[in-house]
Order: C-alpha cells, then sequence, then structure tokens
C-alpha cells in the first residue's frame, strides 16, 4: 500500500513538473512575442558601467602592433594611442568592444568576418 501511494504521489509530481515547465515555455514564447511586436520596453542597459580594459595588455596579448589591432577591430589609431598613453579614455561604446574583444576575440572576428 504504501509503495502504491509513492508511485502515485511520484508521478503526480512529475505532472506538476512538466505542467510547470509548459507554463515556463508559453511564458517565455509570450514574452518573446511582446518584445518582437514592440509592446515591452527595451531594458535601459545605458545606465550600467562598463569597467575599463588594459588596452596595451590586451593588444600585446593578442600578439598585434598598434596598427593591425585598429585595422583588424576598426578602431582609429590615434585613438588607441591617447589610450593606451593615458591621454584619453574609451567612450562606453569602444569599452564595450573592447570588452568583448577581452572575453572572446574569436567571436568578434567571426561577427566581423560575417558581417563585412
Amino acid at each position: 500500500m504504501a509503495e502504491h501511494k509513492a508511485n502515485h504521489q511520484a508521478r503526480g509530481t512529475g505532472r506538476i513538473r512538466q505542467q510547470s515547465e509548459a507554463d515556463r515555455d508559453a511564458m517565455a514564447l509570450q514574452q518573446m512575442q511582446d518584445d518582437i511586436s514592440g509592446k515591452t520596453p527595451l531594458e535601459t542597459m545605458a545606465s550600467r558601467e562598463v569597467p575599463m580594459v588594459d588596452v596595451v595588455r590586451l593588444r600585446k596579448t593578442l600578439g598585434m602592433s598598434q596598427e593591425r589591432f585598429c585595422s583588424h577591430f576598426g578602431f582609429r589609431l590615434g585613438s588607441v594611442r591617447n589610450w593606451e598613453q593615458g591621454r584619453r579614455l574609451p567612450e562606453r561604446p569602444a569599452r564595450i568592444l573592447l570588452r568583448m574583444i577581452e572575453d572572446d576575440p574569436e567571436r568578434v572576428e567571426r561577427f566581423l568576418r560575417e558581417a563585412y
């Protein structure tokens, strides 16, 4: 009798798990549709601070000269020189790209190859 009750409870738990998984899937699908249609406002990311990247270390880790680094990733040579010599700091969009390069340079390279 106890075994029968345990089996019944286990099946009930499985059904609840399946139902909640289906509910989560339905909610995710609805959220995606709302995002695509523009019903849901996009999350503001501009307020998040993007940490600085050591550009010299990054470039040297990649084994690139300043010129090659600039042509490879689309930076201006004067900007990279200014960043590396501490005369200027990269603006937020440049810091984002630098962080992406630091995190996964192959992925950025692949994106650039496929995009252009």
